[in-house]
């Protein structure tokens, strides 16, 4: 049997016709526009640059490894080749930024195996089975693009009058458009269903899957080599640091492996305990690793002592405050989350909070808001009084939450106290009332707390 492009799965589609079409329009706009041509070639050398390059031929390579075995089980054949090179070209090379994702959030493992089950990927794969007439995929992509465009520009702008009512007729241009291409597919498949249903299209259906499933591994390896990279090259750009850069590394390649979390502790530990010896390197680890112990197993800690670590990193959850692990600096026990944001505003108020105290026991909360005169004030003062509550019922009790707020407001900038315990809030302004801004401070401190009023 003679073997054509259809034996290997490119019988393009109209839809992927059309897909092509637009995107060799566009490289061929690019390579005749001058100013342009040279910044399209950098982007070209960028992408090939040779640690880029070697990654891409890894992926290539384990990609192929998974198709070898897939094809050994007759789950993956020749007519799955263009459906392979295209989840390469979009999922795989884009999975850079997963590695990214999963470096800054080692949890997020969980969501990536949950994604490949998600409902979307089987009412994807219906709606792309089928596809209109050519001139109606010529026109109708374009135009998806374009409102999908339109919604993200008006989505980072939702504080101009008139954009919420703008967006939410977009969204339903969207929708509607959407459920019409869903309509018409389940209408084409129902009506020949013996026509698309085979071996051939259950494979179709199934490789991506596979192969994301498959692809993991490799996005977690990946994610675990970029925080070895980031973590000890930036110890060997200091100069203190640099001699034992290293040891560090093998260190921390010994005891935690592709543990991101331990990883990225030690190498914060050592920036910010300035550690420069060997041996402090050893004492950091063995310290970390009885961190991780403690944290699975927290013991308790007595009121007269302060506040327990791992209840107080999580006094503020359900405002997406949750302080990093709480661990031992220069000066103190410490744990923080800086800064978030409390609205989509590219300038909006942030908002942080931190723990300090000893390594038992948390012994002062601080609610911080960092604002700006430009920015609805009375929103932010509203959002910082909600969260300022939370944290004074959780350190106290819910019963006199209220009382104490309002005693620590009515005593500012002077320390409310009881049970020992002061509570104090406290502001500071900067710049005029139109361009300035302001901080304010909510602080709680034990009377157990030793250092800094």
């Amino acid at each position: 049997m003679p073997f054509t492009l259809a034996s290997f799965g490119f019988d393009l589609s109209n839809r992927e016709i059309a897909a092509l079409v637009y995107l060799l329009t566009l490289l061929a706009a690019v390579l005749l526009w001058k100013e342009r041509r040279s910044l399209a070639f950098d982007v070209v050398r960028a992408f090939l640059m040779p640690k880029l390059a070697l990654l891409w031929l890894l992926m290539s390579l384990y990609v192929a490894a998974c198709v070898l075995l897939l094809a050994s089980l007759n789950l993956w054949d020749w007519p799955n080749l263009k459906s392979t090179v295209l989840w390469w070209l979009t999922v795989g090379i884009s999975s850079v930024f997963k590695a990214q994702q999963l470096k800054d959030k080692p949890h997020a493992l969980r969501k990536l195996v949950r994604d490949a089950f998600a409902l979307s990927a089987v009412v994807s794969f219906i709606a792309e089975l089928v596809s209109f007439p050519l001139w109606v995929e010529l026109l109708m992509l374009p135009a998806l693009g374009f409102l999908t465009l339109l919604i993200t520009v008006g989505e980072h702008q939702p504080d101009k009058p008139g954009i919420p009512r703008v967006l939410n007729l977009l969204r339903g241009l969207q929708m509607f458009a959407g459920f019409t291409i869903l309509c018409f597919s389940y209408w084409l498949v129902s009506a020949s269903i013996t026509e698309f249903w085979s071996l051939n299209t259950l494979r179709e259906f199934g490789l991506p899957l596979l192969l994301w499933l498959m692809f993991i591994p490799f996005i977690f390896l990946l994610a675990v080599y970029m925080t070895y990279e980031e973590a000890f090259i930036s110890l060997q750009m200091r100069p203190k640091q640099a001699p034992i850069a290293r040891y560090a590394r093998w260190r921390a390649l010994l005891a935690f492996g592709w543990n991101i979390d331990g990883v990225k502790r030690l190498a914060r530990d050592i920036r910010e305990r300035d550690i420069a010896e060997k041996q402090g390197i050893k004492e950091a680890i063995r310290e970390i690793k009885r961190l991780f112990k403690t944290e699975k197993n927290p013991p308790s800690v007595p009121r007269a002592e302060g506040w327990s670590p791992h209840a107080a990193r999580l006094f503020l959850e359900e405002y997406g405050l949750v302080t990093d692990d709480y661990h031992r600096t220069q000066w103190e026990w410490f744990s923080h989350i800086p800064s978030v944001k409390l609205n989509d505003q590219v300038l909006a108020d942030r908002i942080s909070y931190c723990l300090t105290g000893n390594e038992r026991a948390v012994t002062r909360l601080r609610l911080a808001l960092d604002g700006s005169n430009q920015n609805d004030t009375q929103e932010s003062q509203q959002a910082f009084d909600e969260r300022a509550l939370t944290l004074v019922a959780k350190a106290f009790d819910a019963d006199r939450a209220t009382t104490i707020y309002v005693g620590a407001q009515t005593s500012e900038p002077e320390a409310f106290v009881i049970d020992g315990v002061r509570v104090s809030l406290d502001r500071s302004d900067w710049g005029d009332a139109r361009l300035g801004g302001y901080a304010r401070n909510l602080t709680i401190q034990h009377p157990e707390h030793q250092g800094d009023e």
